[in-house]
């Protein structure tokens, strides 16, 4: 064999080596979204993608997004705390600037603390609260991440 296709062959192996690295890190090249069938799943996925927005569009553009009713798929939603433990980011604006003493739900549970406790490997929280589809209460399951100061979370509804 030339010279020349051992090199060829060499470029192309390399290329490809780089290729399968930046697929395997890029976070845009996260497994694509859970089925809603699977709440859960579907619930880390949002907070991942939450995440994934801040770090590609910045704290206010993410912020902005948040806020807004548009941002909300079905029953799920993103919220967004400081380090304060003040919600600086949620669809619905009566939960904005909220004060950590203020998260009990309606049975009188103090889940404040699991939430703002939660860390980089991320925490299961569950209260019951108003489902804004239904208008009742229900039980609500919220995963929640720390992230460069912040809190992000979303959640199900039972």
């Amino acid at each position: 064999m030339s010279t020349r296709i051992y090199v060829g062959v060499a470029v192309l192996v390399v290329v490809a080596v780089i290729a399968a690295a930046i697929a395997l890190t890029r976070p845009d090249s996260v497994q694509p979204m859970p089925s809603k069938d699977n709440p859960a799943a579907y619930t880390v996925a949002s907070v991942e993608d939450a995440i994934q927005r801040y770090e590609r569009d910045g704290r206010e553009a993410t912020v902005a997004y948040y806020n807004n009713a548009a941002s909300v798929d079905g029953q799920w939603y993103v919220f967004i705390v400081d380090d304060g433990g003040i919600t600086i980011a949620h669809h619905n604006s009566k939960f904005r600037g909220r004060d950590p003493s203020e998260r009990v739900d309606v049975t009188g549970y103090f889940y404040g603390d699991e939430l703002l406790g939660a860390t980089e490997e991320g925490r299961w929280i569950s209260y019951v609260i108003e489902n804004p589809e239904t208008g009742g209460n229900a039980q609500k399951h919220t995963w929640a991440m720390r992230h460069d100061g912040l809190l992000f979370g979303s959640g199900w509804y039972e």
